[in-house]
């Protein structure tokens, strides 16, 4: 398990530069790289502003409609 581990930290760590000698090896891979790191990363920053926002108004109790009132 240990080893398990220790792999994937360094695959993580060696990650950067295999991706940097992929994107210099063509100008296609280039872009390629750059528009899916830009769709990741929008729509990890679009979801975690969803899930902030949920968080929030779950604990202040802001927002959200009220239940309907008997006799109206």
């Amino acid at each position: 398990m240990q080893g398990l581990l220790s792999q994937l930290v360094q695959s993580v760590i060696d990650m950067p530069g295999k991706f940097i000698d992929i994107a210099l090896g063509d100008p296609i891979s280039a872009i390629l790289i750059l528009i899916g790191a830009t769709f990741v990363g929008l729509s990890s920053a679009v979801f975690g502003y969803l899930s902030i926002g949920a968080v929030l108004s779950l604990f202040s109790g802001a927002g959200g409609r009220q239940p309907p009132q008997a006799g109206r």
